[in-house]
């Protein structure tokens, strides 16, 4: 029985290993495991505040003569903590670059990254005010809150982004060695 329970620790060993260290599809799905986890992060910051400034009426931000949504700067502020995870996480684990120096990761990532938050922010907020206003919906639902729907959302646009610009942008410039030295000289 013990010597059974060494076999099969040992192939799973062998599988794990084989996902942890291969590039191809494996880092495809590293780099996807480590993005639904930031998500998750994203997220639960996103309406853990979103309720908290509701139940309190915060206004965020005084525009013009309205505050800024509150689902707006929950947005933002869950899009920041996902980041700092997402940035770590795909570091140390999904793209392993250790032969880069972690600051310069860092530098590339935020461009990066503030392209991503720009792209969430605007589609969920363009999505969720249109989607607010269709009248098959309110007919559905009755008045649709930006509760109930900006979640559902940012979910949809988080996943977008992340298969469209996030992951190929991790890829072949963030967690790549570009010498930028070699790449202005010629």
């Amino acid at each position: 029985m013990f010597f059974y329970l060494l076999d099969r620790m040992s192939k799973l060993k062998k599988i794990y290993g084989s996902f942890a260290n291969r590039g191809g599809i494996f880092l495809f799905l590293r780099s996807q495991l480590s993005s639904q986890m930031a998500t998750l992060v994203d997220n639960s910051i996103a309406l853990l505040l979103k309720k908290t400034l509701d139940i309190f009426k915060i206004k965020v931000i005084y525009l013009f003569s309205n505050g800024i949504k509150s689902y707006v700067f929950a947005t933002v502020t869950g899009q920041i903590c996902g980041g700092l995870f997402s940035c770590f996480m795909n570091y140390r684990w999904a793209f392993k670059t250790k032969d880069i120096k972690f600051r310069y990761i860092l530098v590339k990532f935020f461009f990066v990254w503030l392209i991503s938050v720009s792209l969430n922010t605007c589609f969920t907020f363009l999505l969720t005010e249109r989607i607010k206003e269709m009248p098959w919906l309110i007919k559905l639902f009755g008045q649709v809150n930006s509760d109930d729907i900006f979640i559902v959302i940012k979910l949809v646009v988080a996943v977008i982004v992340g298969f469209s610009w996030n992951y190929l942008m991790y890829k072949h410039f963030v967690f790549k060695n570009i010498s930028f030295k070699k790449k202005i000289i010629e």
